[in-house]
């Protein structure tokens, strides 16, 4: 696999001087899966953007729900960019399935249960022949050094434990199950409960236990968060990176009702409630199948860096651009280039949403004064879309707008 867009990514963040051996692990750390499911809350992405019918979208793939997801609103074309080959192998699985599957419940126990030896069939005689050599190649590759079966089993024995983020996630049930923190009553007790309460009170303790201070220490603890070094200090701020992990734990589970936060769902039981349409991603939901069946078409999956894709659009062609979390990684002069690029592609109309994993926006530096002659921050949709996000794992959510 090509690592070396992560590689330079990962090294803009900081000057050569200022690089570490945790900014080199971490590039080799995420040329991984490390997002089974992405943890940005594109119901919240849509409604802060309020795009058009026909409208061209640029997003970071990472696990391609997103992209997938953006149909809804019936876009003209959605472009899914990424470093990560292992994200865009993702996604290219999931349009193999829209593609070549016969119904939603073959779909939804590929891709929404993704714990059935049945699927090993589906995916040699129904999927892998719609891969194009890159995807085939990683989901055909054998696991654990060659001794392992091929990656694809991961949709037979649990999809959503497997990669960075749901080992993490794994880890943080087997200490919590130590700690005799109930799990399932956070996700399925009424607030207010007995029960509930003291498995927040023993959730509280364990996040502020010597052994949480200790662990969080660490900057190869938030890798499999798919936290750069350089985003861990930005998520610390002034705070211990433990407190700042319980707040932002406490918003995904306590805030939303969890019968309707599939983010939730993963967090606790790493899996997703149905098949059906009451708590799952916009692409997994029953009623709204044959429309994202109708449209996969409309998802180009693209291995490259961002702004260099940009620059290589014709101008005024997007009319949205999603960056996820990505500014977090970069240096003040990649930020600008990236907005010239933007800039340059993007519509007269053209909204710009992102998260931080600090409160404020990159674009209030000093040092991009100057972008902000062109771009202007909607605070009103900015405030709603951090309000709306059910992962509540930022700490801002900025949506951006040229000035008229």
């Amino acid at each position: 696999m090509n690592t070396q867009l992560i590689a330079d990514a990962v090294r803009n963040s900081r000057g050569r001087e200022e690089a570490t051996v945790w900014d080199s692990l971490f590039a080799f750390w995420f040329r991984r899966l490390v997002y089974t499911q992405i943890w940005e809350d594109p119901e919240a992405d849509l409604a802060a953007m309020q795009l058009k019918p026909g409208a061209s979208i640029v997003t970071i793939s990472s696990g391609g729900c997103n992209a997938l997801s953006y149909l809804a609103a019936k876009p003209a074309h959605v472009y899914a960019v990424d470093l990560n080959e292992a994200h865009l192998s993702l996604l290219k699985l999931k349009l193999a399935g829209l593609r070549a599957l016969p119904n939603y419940q073959d779909f939804w126990n590929f891709f929404g249960e993704g714990n059935s030896k049945a699927n090993a069939q589906l995916y040699r005689e129904r999927l892998r022949p719609y891969l194009d050599d890159a995807a085939r190649s990683y989901w055909d590759e054998r696991t654990f050094f060659g001794l392992g079966g091929p990656r694809s089993n991961y949709f037979n024995n649990g999809f959503y434990r497997h990669g960075a983020l749901g080992r993490f996630i794994g880890f943080g049930h087997m200490i919590a199950k130590v700690a005799g923190v109930d799990l399932d009553a956070l996700l399925k007790c009424e607030k207010g409960s007995p029960k509930r309460k003291q498995a927040l009170e023993k959730l509280h303790s364990v996040y502020h236990s010597w052994f949480a201070k200790l662990l969080t220490r660490t900057p190869a603890l938030v890798f499999s968060l798919g936290i750069p070094p350089q985003q861990r200090t930005l998520l610390a701020g002034d705070q211990p990176l433990n407190e700042v992990l319980y707040q932002r734990t406490m918003a995904l589970i306590d805030v939303h009702p969890n019968a309707n936060n599939y983010f939730a769902w993963q967090a606790l039981s790493r899996s997703y409630v149905g098949p059906g349409d009451t708590c799952l991603p916009l692409y997994l939901q029953q009623s709204r199948y044959a429309g994202t069946v109708d449209r996969a078409g409309l998802v180009t999956p693209v291995h490259a860096n961002l702004r260099v894709f940009l620059e290589s659009l014709p101008a005024r062609q997007i009319d949205a651009v999603v960056l996820l979390d990505s500014q977090d990684w970069m240096a003040p002069d990649e930020i600008r280039a990236l907005w010239d690029a933007i800039d340059r592609a993007g519509s007269d109309d053209i909204r710009v949403i992102f998260r931080t994993a600090g409160v404020e926006s990159p674009l209030d530096d000093e040092v991009h004064a100057p972008l902000r002659d062109t771009w202007q921050r909607d605070d009103a949709r900015s405030a709603m879309g951090l309000a709306q996000d059910r992962s509540g794992i930022y700490g801002g959510f900025h949506l951006y707008t040229r000035k008229s």
